[in-house]
């Protein structure tokens, strides 16, 4: 897995804040309460992963590379549904990726030390989030399936609530109208 694969393509721009500011007329201060509520989600999704999962953010980011690669390779056989990817992560047989994920290729991806991807990696496969072994690589453990069924529904329910928020005030409708032009 590269780094060029969680970055944007070279050939978009950055939206500048000013250019946001100029595009919104000043009868629509719609900014600073989509801000706050994306700020609430945030820091209620970081309280959540330190609180119910018990474990550090940079753990936490790690875990979330071996989910990518793991529905990167669950994409490749088609889209599922919800329910069908809580069975594909329940069923250990099909964990079985064909293309393993490496303690360097973790660090490649979120510019870490080699290092600590191996010793946080290490960590969550004591609790049994991943498993490690230098033939398969890195996998969702056995216990990931109870971060699925609980942490990842309340996510969507918690990222449904956001955007219900930006959608009555008006937040949403600017978001989907911003050209990088």
């Amino acid at each position: 897995m590269s780094n060029n694969k969680t970055r944007m393509s070279e050939d978009r721009n950055v939206i500048s804040f000013e250019k946001i500011a100029k595009q919104t007329p000043a009868s629509e201060p719609i900014f600073s309460k989509g801000l706050y509520h994306w700020v609430m989600f945030v820091l209620g999704y970081y309280s959540r992963v330190k609180n119910t999962l018990k474990i550090d953010f940079e753990s936490f980011v790690i875990l979330q590379v071996v989910v990518s690669h793991h529905l990167y390779e669950l994409n490749k056989e088609g889209t599922k549904t919800f329910n069908e990817v809580e069975k594909q992560i329940i069923n250990a047989k099909r964990n079985k990726n064909k293309n393993k994920l490496t303690f360097a290729s973790v660090s490649e991806v979120l510019q870490l030390p080699r290092e600590t991807v191996r010793r946080k990696v290490l960590s969550l496969s004591k609790k049994e989030i991943l498993i490690f072994n230098s033939e398969n690589g890195i996998k969702l453990g056995p216990a990931y399936k109870t971060i699925y069924k609980d942490f990842v529904s309340q996510s969507i329910l918690d990222l449904n609530i956001l955007v219900k928020k930006w959608e009555r005030s008006g937040v949403l409708k600017k978001l989907l109208e911003l050209e990088s032009n």
